[in-house]
C-alpha cells in the first residue's frame, strides 16, 4: 500500500489539504526543484485523499514517461559490460568467501558447504516451481543497474531477456564455484571465464583481459539470499 506522504494538512492561513510531490532522486538533475505542492482547496480528508491519490498516480506516470524519454535501449555491448562487471564481482566474492572460512575447523567447513548446498537447492527449486516470479525478483537488481546507467529495462527487449537469463545462470553457478573452493578445488580466473564462455558463447572477455580479473570496488550480495 502506498504511504500517503503526498497528502499534507496546511493550517495557515486557514485549514486545507495540499498535495505534495517529491521529485525522484534519479530525476532531480532534470527538474529545477526537489518537490512542489498544490492546494486541493478542500478541508475534507475523504475528498482530498481521492484527489491526492489521483494526482500521485498522474505524477508517477509522468516521471516514468520522462525516464523513458531519457533512457537508451539495451544492446549486446551493454549486456557484455554489465556481465563483465558481475563476473568480476562474483569471482571476488567467492574468493573472499573462502578466505573468511575457517578451513582448519572441519565442522565449520562442513557447515559452510552445507549452507552453500542449501542455498543452491533453494534457488534451483524456486526456478523450477516459479521461474517467472524468481527471475523477476532477480531482475530487480539488474533493473537498478540499468536505470543508474540511464538504460531502459524493457522486459520485451531481446537483449534484456538474454541479460536476465545469464544473470540467473551466474547466481546458480557461483554457488558451485564457492563449494569447489571450500573442497580445495582451486582454479585460475581464466578457467572460470572459459566455463562461462562455453555456456554463453558471448566472447565476454577479449584476449587483452581474459587472463586477469580486476578487483571490483565492492562485493555484491545475492538478492535471493
Amino acid at each position: 500500500m502506498v504511504n500517503r506522504t503526498y497528502l499534507k494538512m496546511n493550517k495557515f492561513p486557514y485549514q486545507q489539504y495540499l498535495f505534495r510531490c517529491q521529485i525522484p532522486k534519479d530525476l532531480v538533475k532534470i527538474f529545477p526543484q526537489r518537490q512542489f505542492s498544490i492546494s486541493l482547496k478542500s478541508n475534507s480528508y475523504k475528498h482530498s485523499k481521492i484527489i491526492s491519490y489521483n494526482l500521485y498516480k498522474t505524477t508517477q506516470y509522468i516521471f516514468d514517461e520522462v525516464r523513458e524519454g531519457f533512457m537508451q535501449d539495451i544492446t549486446l555491448e551493454v549486456v557484455k559490460v554489465i556481465l563483465r562487471d558481475k563476473v568480476r564481482r562474483t569471482i571476488k566474492h567467492i574468493n573472499l568467501y573462502e578466505y573468511e572460512t575457517n578451513k582448519w575447523n572441519e565442522k565449520e567447513l562442513q557447515d559452510r558447504i552445507d549452507e552453500i548446498d542449501k542455498k543452491e537447492n533453494k534457488l534451483i527449486e524456486r526456478l523450477q516451481n516459479d521461474f517467472k516470479g524468481t527471475t523477476e525478483h532477480l531482475a530487480k537488481e539488474v533493473d537498478k543497474i540499468l536505470k543508474d546507467k540511464d538504460l531502459k529495462p524493457d522486459k520485451k527487449n531481446y537483449e534484456y531477456k538474454g541479460l536476465i537469463s545469464r544473470w540467473t545462470d551466474l547466481q546458480v553457478i557461483r554457488e558451485s564455484w564457492k563449494r569447489d573452493l571450500l573442497k580445495g578445488v582451486r582454479r585460475k580466473d581464466d578457467e572460470y571465464l572459459e566455463e562461462l564462455e562455453e555456456k554463453w558463447k558471448l566472447k565476454l572477455f577479449g584476449k587483452s583481459n581474459d587472463k586477469e580479473i580486476p578487483e571490483p570496488i565492492e562485493v555484491f550480495s545475492s538478492p535471493c539470499s
